[in-house]
């Protein structure tokens, strides 16, 4: 099921360089260890671990003399019944995801202490001792599954949110309402809200309103529209509430920035 190195094996050329054929855990027990994943160097610092999918090249670059390092590789397959592998591995063996660290300021300390209980079961010699190493094994699975689909909400987030400014870019000259951006992300108004102050900081009538003067900017510079003609394509109620809103977002009116505009040009 799980076959663990000490780090006598790795510095002696075990881990020169290799592709990783399980799912694979270096948990650095104290000191530092520099390690090279998919050719990229990493520092992993005491009781701080990298997680590995399947496949990953792997090679330690150095290692302190008193920095024990454990390699942990088991195949989760192995971990359980057929049908539960069915649901809970094979829809994970093959994701983008490839690679998670961990590290014990992040709020990581139950992870840490699982892979470390995992490693002292592997090391001892009792009747129980595959079971136990067996049983945390799974819940280092069960974390790594977890983060998936962490990682999959982020995307449905940022997948939401790209709808979403995609639709005001398009609706500028119609005024977007907060319920029609959410609806263009799928979202609620909430999550809406949540999902701009979180990505932009702002809120999204906010950025509505930077990027329709953004917009007015842009007419202003590459039209001949009246400034009257430009706060009616952009839906506002009167022309002195566009000026005011374009000055107090640009700091000059738009008939002086649009003079000022053909001024630098013409130079």
């Amino acid at each position: 099921m799980a076959l663990l190195k000490s780090i006598e094996m790795i510095r002696h050329g075990a881990l020169t360089l290799k592709v990783t054929d399980h799912f694979t855990i270096l948990f650095c027990e104290s000191g530092t260890s520099v390690i090279r994943v998919n050719g990229v160097s990493l520092t992993l610092h005491s009781r701080e671990a990298v997680l590995l999918a399947r496949g990953q090249s792997l090679m330690v670059e150095k290692i302190e003399e008193a920095s024990p390092m454990r390699l942990l590789e088991f195949d989760p397959t192995a971990l359980f019944h057929p049908e539960l592998a069915k649901r809970y591995v094979t829809p994970y063996l093959n994701t983008e995801k490839s690679i998670h660290m961990i590290k014990p300021e992040r709020g990581h300390q139950s992870i840490i202490q699982t892979i470390e209980r995992a490693v002292q079961h592997l090391s001892a010699d009792g009747p129980l001792a595959l079971m136990d190493a067996t049983l945390q094994c799974t819940v280092i699975w069960r974390y790594w599954i977890q983060q998936e689909g962490e990682v999959m909400k982020n995307e449905n987030k940022r997948e939401s949110l790209r709808l979403m400014l995609a639709y005001i870019e398009s609706h500028l000259e119609y005024k977007p309402t907060l319920a029609r951006i959410a609806t263009a992300g799928n979202v609620s108004r909430s999550e809406c809200c949540r999902l701009f102050t979180t990505f932009g900081n702002t809120s999204p009538l906010a950025y509505v309103q930077v990027k329709r003067m953004d917009r007015a900017a842009t007419l202003l510079m590459d039209s001949i529209e009246s400034v009257a003609d430009i706060a009616n394509r952009l839906s506002y109620s009167s022309v002195s509430h566009f000026v005011q809103t374009f000055k107090a977002h640009h700091s000059i009116t738009p008939l002086a920035y649009r003079k000022q505009y053909q001024r630098k040009r013409a130079v």
